[in-house]
C-alpha cells in the first residue's frame, strides 16, 4: 500500500498532506514566511517521515515533467530557472512581498530535499499535458500551475466518486481560487483541455490580471509586478469575503466585477458548454464567495473545498500532490491518473512561443535543463520540446 506525501506551496501558507490508500492520514499547515526564513525546519520535519512515506511530490511551480531528485544535478538552477523561471540572484535578495516569499521559501527547500537525499518528485503544470489543446498553449506560460493541476485531479476524483446525478462526470471546470491567483482548468472527455491561469485570467487577490502591453513600455515592471495591483491594493481588503462585501466603495465594486466578468469570459474561451459542472477550490473558495459567483454567472457550482477523506484542513493542492504520488507509484489513483492522460506531460513551459524579444529566455530555459537535469532525462524531455 503507497504512503504518498503531498507539498502545495501557497502564497499564503505551505501545505502537507500524507495520503494513504485513499485517504488523508496526516495533514498540516505552515506559514510560507516561516518556510522561506528557516526551510530546514521543514525538511527536518520530512526526514521524520522518510521512512514512513514511499514518495513525496515537491513543491513544483510552473512545473517539470516527473523529474525526482535521482534526476537532478544542480538543484538550486532546477529550482530558480526551471521550476520558478527567476533568477537565483534575485531570489537570494530579500524582498518584502508574499510573493517572493514563497518562491524563496520554495528555492530553498528544493535544495534542501536534495541535500538530503530524500525521494522527492516533481510535477508538471497544465501547459505540458498532451491533452491540452495546443491553441491555448501559444504565446502563454501559465495555463495552470503545478498545484492547480493537482487540485483539478482531486476534483476529477471527487466527481468521479459522487453519487449525485451529474449530466456528465468527464466534463467539468476547475475554478481555483487562490490566496493570489485564480485558475479556471476545463477537463474535456475526462482529460485536461485547456485553462487559464496565473495573470491570464483576469485580477486575482494579489494579483492585477492579463496587462495590455502598453503599461508595460510605459512603466518600469519588475519580477514581482506580477503579484501586486491586485483586489487587495483596489479594495483594501483583507480576504476575498469582505472584499465581496464593499459595495459602497465603486472601485472596488467594479474591481469584483472584472473578476468574475473574466471568469465568464474563460468559460467561453475554454470551450466550456453552459450545463458543465463547475468546482471551486482554494483559500477563498467560501461560501459568500460562491454563492455571489454562482448568482452572477448564473451556473450551478457542484461543490465548493472538495476534500478526501479524513482531511479537515489542509488545502486541495496538497491533498492532489499526494494523490498524484500515489498514482506515479501504481497506488490507489493510477486508474485515474492513467484515463486522464497526466502520464503524458511533456516538454517546458517556454514550449510555444512565438515572441521574438523572448528567444535569449527560451533558451536560457533550455540551458538551465541542460545544466540542471541528468543527460538521459534532459534529452527525454527535450525532444518533445517545441522550441
Amino acid at each position: 500500500m503507497v504512503r504518498s506525501l503531498g507539498i502545495d506551496p501557497g502564497t499564503k501558507s505551505f501545505d502537507l498532506v500524507i495520503v494513504e490508500d485513499g485517504e488523508v492520514v496526516w495533514e498540516d499547515s505552515i506559514a510560507t514566511e516561516k518556510v522561506a526564513e528557516n526551510p530546514e525546519k521543514l525538511t527536518e520535519e520530512l526526514i521524520r517521515f522518510e521512512k514512513e512515506v514511499d514518495i513525496i511530490v515537491g513543491p513544483s511551480g510552473y512545473g517539470a515533467p516527473y523529474i525526482c531528485n535521482e534526476d537532478i544535478i544542480d538543484p538550486k538552477l532546477f529550482a530558480s530557472e526551471i521550476l520558478l523561471l527567476t533568477s537565483a540572484n534575485l531570489l537570494r535578495k530579500k524582498e518584502e512581498d508574499l510573493g517572493f516569499a514563497v518562491y524563496r521559501a520554495i528555492y530553498k527547500l528544493v535544495g534542501q530535499l536534495w541535500k538530503k537525499k530524500l525521494n522527492v518528485c516533481y510535477i508538471p503544470s497544465v501547459k505540458q499535458l498532451g491533452t491540452v489543446d495546443l491553441s491555448f498553449k501559444i504565446n502563454k506560460i501559465d495555463l495552470g500551475t503545478a498545484d492547480k493541476l493537482a487540485s483539478t485531479f482531486l476534483g476529477a476524483y471527487i466527481l468521479k466518486n459522487s453519487t449525485e446525478n451529474i449530466k456528465s462526470k468527464k466534463d467539468f471546470l476547475l475554478l481555483e481560487l487562490g490566496f493570489g491567483y485564480n485558475a479556471l482548468i476545463h477537463v474535456k472527455d475526462g482529460v485536461i483541455y485547456g485553462g487559464l491561469g496565473g495573470t491570464s485570467l483576469g485580477p486575482g487577490f494579489i494579483t492585477p490580471g492579463p496587462i495590455d502591453l502598453e503599461l508595460v513600455v510605459a512603466g518600469k515592471w519588475k519580477r514581482n509586478s506580477v503579484w501586486s495591483g491586485g483586489i487587495n491594493v483596489a479594495c483594501k481588503g483583507e480576504s476575498m469575503s469582505e472584499v465581496f462585501t464593499k459595495e459602497e466603495n465603486r472601485t472596488c465594486a467594479s474591481y469584483v466585477k472584472t473578476m468574475i466578468s473574466s471568469i465568464r469570459s474563460g468559460l467561453t474561451y475554454l470551450e466550456a458548454s453552459n450545463d458543465e459542472t463547475i468546482i471551486v477550490s482554494g483559500r477563498w473558495a467560501d461560501i459568500d464567495v460562491v454563492k455571489t459567483i454562482e448568482e452572477i454567472l448564473g451556473v450551478p457550482i457542484f461543490v465548493s473545498r472538495p476534500k478526501l477523506k479524513g482531511a479537515t484542513f489542509s488545502k486541495e493542492a496538497a491533498q492532489g500532490m499526494a494523490m498524484l504520488g500515489d498514482a506515479m507509484l501504481r497506488g490507489r489513483f493510477s486508474s485515474l491518473f492513467g484515463e486522464m492522460r497526466l502520464n503524458e506531460a511533456k516538454g517546458t513551459v517556454m514550449d510555444h512561443i512565438y515572441i521574438p524579444a523572448l528567444k535569449p529566455a527560451i533558451m536560457r530555459h533550455v540551458e538551465a535543463y541542460r545544466r540542471s537535469i541528468k543527460a538521459e532525462k534532459v534529452n527525454e524531455i527535450l525532444e518533445s520540446s517545441i522550441i
